[in-house]
């Protein structure tokens, strides 16, 4: 399945959405989810994104634009890279809603494959890491207008409207945590190339952020299950019977689970646990196979 660029950005406010969303959480507009399809394939063709034509040359025009200004020469050859270099030469405000007074005037983005990492350069302090793929929401500030809106997630049957506090800045990127919804605020008053940078600078940053996180995203459903992914980001419920054991088996019904005898428990716990570390990362493929030959061995 091919997936189109213009399916990622909500279609009235060009903010960024998790594919999952039903909603967009910026302004509340409908859009078509994603989940039903990738629950029937999980692989929704959104790795193809960063090298699509129509993004490329969105992305050209901004690297082009100030990787001059940056480091005197141009980044074009690396359109990726590029844009990272350009994000990272800007010195951002950066505010974290939910923590008061939480913030700083040095931050600088690190745009990596896995995560987005906000960090200080003097001293080197690193000040927020979040996955790519725990990214719900990025949205740039509007003419005439800052993203500080949040009209809430819309999943399936749940429906969770939240006001939380406006938020400003040029750039807010809203994500999951283990204690619900962060919002991230990046502004760039007083930084480098403040007197010269654009606001569609910071749009395509956005657009770019969201496109590299709905590939994340992908790749994380594609691992551990849609319905699990969908769990881990605040959208839906965990299974009574607890998670399978293997992507393979996410859209199966948790029937043999049920039927697991007591006496086989412990070992079905041990082989899920097992592939929770493995799909974190949490230990190598050598321990994995190792550990899980050590725990068959007791059937």
């Amino acid at each position: 399945m091919h997936a189109e660029p213009g399916e990622i950005p909500c279609a009235r406010c060009a903010s960024y959405a998790h594919p999952f969303l039903d909603a967009c959480p910026v302004c509340g507009a409908d859009r078509p989810s994603r989940y039903e399809e990738a629950a029937a394939a999980p692989a929704q063709g959104l790795a193809a994104l960063p090298s699509d034509p129509r993004v490329l040359q969105e992305v050209r025009e901004v690297v082009l634009r100030y990787s001059l200004k940056v480091s005197g020469s141009s980044a074009a050859g690396d359109l990726k890279e590029g844009l990272a270099t350009v994000a990272n030469a800007l010195a951002y405000r950066l505010r974290v809603a939910g923590t008061p007074g939480e913030g700083s005037d040095r931050g600088h983005l690190e745009v990596g494959d896995v995560d987005l990492v906000v960090r200080e350069r003097h001293p080197d302090r690193e000040l927020v890491r979040l996955p790519l793929h725990a990214i719900l929401a990025i949205s740039a500030a509007g003419r005439g207008r800052r993203a500080n809106a949040w009209a809430g997630l819309a999943f399936e049957d749940r429906h969770d409207p939240t006001s939380p506090p406006p938020l400003d800045g040029d750039l807010i990127v809203a994500h999951a945590t283990p204690a619900g919804l962060g919002r991230i605020a990046l502004a760039n008053p007083t930084g480098l190339l403040a007197a010269r940078a654009r606001q569609d600078h910071y749009a395509i940053l956005a657009r770019w952020l969201g496109i590299m996180a709905a590939v994340a995203a992908e790749r994380r459903w594609t691992a551990v299950g849609p319905r699990r992914h969908a769990h881990e980001l605040g959208l839906a419920t965990a299974p009574p019977g607890g998670w399978p054991a293997s992507a393979a088996d996410a859209s199966a019904a948790d029937a043999s689970a049920a039927d697991a005898s007591a006496a086989d428990a412990p070992v079905a716990d041990a082989l899920r646990l097992l592939d929770e570390l493995r799909a974190a990362s949490l230990v190598s493929d050598e321990e994995y196979a190792a550990k899980r030959r050590e725990v068959l061995d007791r059937i």
